[in-house]
């Protein structure tokens, strides 16, 4: 599906190449070339730029055309290329006049400028401000042809103990250290904030709320394990909440309430986990199992486990083997005097029970549609025993 035209991004990429040492200026042309009848304000974009006017596009446009003409000029006549931005300065000081007091500034320091205004200085993620108009647009984009998108909010757990007992310069490295782990965790196109203080937010184009789980709960599952390599040394652990359009919200201040609201969710059930809204699909009712299953990842290995649970949502499993997160698996589910029933799900939590050596893994898995057919029901017979 075609992407929204992102014009922040767009000056961005502009940037880039301006400040190439010598500056690119012909993959400059042809970016502009490239853009052209999309309906996107890519010449006022250069304009505003390299000279602080603002036009509109149809203006700019023509001043563009003008100022190619103008550097032609200037080359046969200083039998030189003077160069796109000595062509450009001379024609809105000698020619149009709308420059009448120049200021020239080191694209370097421009750029510094500009980037300060959509990203956080100390993370390097987009700021609250950029994040938000980023939602807005991705939302309408989500209307427009129908695609999903899920909005994620994560805080540090316990983050004041973190600067109390450590220090804030600690505690502002370990921010940096959380960046970075959503940063390496996310898209290209995904986009990762400082929301504010300790908290970030994610937002997630083209996702459903399983997917949204999983990169979450792959963000939390890094910095657990940074906790456990360096525990009691400026280091928490991370408290998650979920909500997507459209189940849960068609604009994006309810979308960040409910998202708020899993989070709360998260943290009260005992932080270091992510949860969805309180009114997501998987909160079925949920069956005791107690029976022995086979799991196979796919591409890999059959292994035994134990079931715990079962709804027409999920199952939760018992495993020796932490298995990764986002992983598809097959689940063979005894019956008695039946055959076994085959589910089809994906790995969406996975947690030691206790740090004893012995312990199983709580595995939560997220059943793919096919194996949703509520083939279970609360009054079904029991389900061969574990032995």
């Amino acid at each position: 599906m075609p992407k929204a035209f992102d014009p922040v991004a767009f000056r961005q990429s502009l940037l880039r190449l301006l400040e190439g040492l010598p500056p690119q200026e012909e993959r400059l042309l042809a970016e502009l070339k490239s853009h052209r009848g999309r309906h996107t304000p890519v010449y006022s974009s250069l304009l505003y730029i390299l000279s602080h006017l603002s036009f509109a596009e149809g203006e700019a446009r023509k001043h563009w055309k003008k100022i190619l003409v103008h550097r032609s000029n200037l080359d046969a006549a200083l039998k030189r290329d003077v160069g796109l931005r000595v062509a450009l300065l001379d024609y809105f000081v000698n020619i149009s006049g709308e420059l009448k007091n120049p200021k020239v500034i080191e694209i370097s320091i421009y750029e510094s400028t500009e980037r300060s205004a959509v990203t956080d200085g100390l993370t390097g993620l987009a700021n609250h401000v950029h994040f938000l108009q980023t939602a807005r647009r991705e939302l309408q984009r989500s209307k427009r042809y129908r695609l999903p998108m899920s909005l994620v909010l994560v805080d540090l757990d316990d983050f004041k103990r973190v600067n109390d007992t450590c220090g804030h310069l600690e505690g502002d490295r370990f921010l940096v250290k959380a960046a970075a782990v959503i940063r390496e965790s996310l898209r290209e196109f995904d986009t990762g904030a400082r929301y504010g203080g300790e908290e970030f937010a994610l937002l997630l184009p083209d996702t459903q709320r399983t997917g949204a789980y999983v990169v979450a709960d792959r963000v939390r599952a890094k910095l657990e394990t940074l906790h456990r390599r360096r525990k009691g040394v400026g280091v928490a652990t991370l408290s998650g909440g979920i909500a997507a359009f459209p189940e849960d919200g068609a604009d994006v201040e309810t979308l960040l309430r409910r998202a708020d609201e899993a989070l709360y969710r998260a943290k009260a059930d005992g932080k270091n986990r992510v949860a969805l809204i309180s009114g997501e699909r998987r909160c079925h009712s949920r069956v005791p199992l107690a029976c022995h299953v086979a799991v196979t990842p796919i591409g890999g290995r059959t292994i035994a486990a134990q079931a715990r649970n079962v709804s027409d949502g999920g199952l939760l499993l018992g495993t020796r083997k932490a298995l990764p997160t986002g992983r598809a698996i097959d689940v063979e589910l005894p019956l008695p005097h039946a055959r076994p029933i085959h589910l089809k799900g994906v790995v969406v939590r996975v947690q030691k029970e206790s740090q004893a050596p012995a312990a199983l893994f709580d595995v939560g898995v997220h059943l793919a549609a096919e194996s949703r057919a509520g083939w279970w029901h609360p009054l079904m017979p029991p389900l061969a025993p574990t032995g």
